[in-house]
């Protein structure tokens, strides 16, 4: 009997290798059989999707499609009720001689905007109802619970830009953008010591441009900047 041959119940049967060595051995008619295979790791990166022009106008109903129909339909009937007292509708007046003095009047703008957005809002709603109950039939999982909690949590940066301009009164608009700019660069999740170099430098550019340069209009009546020497503190308000 040679090496590649075994015998298996009163049987020789032929004893396959592998092409690390491993024995591969068969066996038919009731025989035993057995095999080692080689398990490797596999790691499977999605390919890199290239931007496309045409994807860019490219429609797509996404999760929590039908929730925001939904809000935007509670938005038209909100504008709809007010619209009769705060577009100037119960002062128009249509029989006028020229359509010009028709078109200046200030209802007519709220009128058609109100007349291109009904509509639009009640399709959209429709057509996110009818996705819905074909995802339904499909069996696609509902994830409305999870994007409605990514509505909630971009409440989040809301409050911050509320507590910046806040807090602008008491540290000046150079600190309170320092500040702020670190602190969200950390709350994304950028938190080496580069990316944190990267905001500040931003952040004091920004100051730079807007108010050393620019002079837009900030608070004066600063609560720090009142605290410094006469000579700092207007060299402060005027530039920082």
């Amino acid at each position: 009997m040679s090496e590649d041959e075994e015998i298996f119940g009163g049987r020789t049967m032929p004893v396959k290798s592998t092409a690390h060595g491993h024995p591969l051995q068969s066996a038919t008619d009731g025989g035993f059989s057995s095999s080692v295979a080689e398990h490797r790791f596999c790691s499977e990166a999605p390919t890199e999707k290239r931007f496309k022009v045409e994807n860019l106008f490219a429609f797509k109903r996404g999760r929590g499609d039908l929730v925001f129909s939904f809000v935007m339909l509670g938005l038209v009937l909100f504008l709809l009720w007010h619209f009769t007292g705060e577009s100037g509708w119960d002062q128009r007046k249509l029989p006028q001689k020229r359509v010009g003095k028709i078109l200046k009047q200030p209802w007519v703008g709220p009128f058609l905007c109100m007349t291109i957005l009904v509509p639009a809002v009640v399709f959209n709603l429709w057509q996110s109802y009818r996705k819905r109950r074909r995802d339904v039939r499909q069996r696609i999982p509902n994830r409305i619970k999870y994007e409605l909690e990514m509505w909630v949590r971009s409440f989040e940066f809301i409050a911050y830009f509320l507590i910046y301009t806040f807090v602008i009164g008491y540290i000046g608009y150079l600190f309170a953008t320092l500040l702020f700019a670190v602190c969200l660069t950390y709350r994304l999740g950028y938190r080496s010591r580069r990316w944190i170099a990267v905001s500040a430098s931003s952040a004091f550019a920004i100051v730079l441009l807007f108010r050393t340069i620019l002079q837009i209009k900030t608070p004066v009546n600063i609560w720090l900047y009142n605290q410094l020497p006469v000579s700092i503190e207007n060299f402060m308000k005027v530039y920082f």
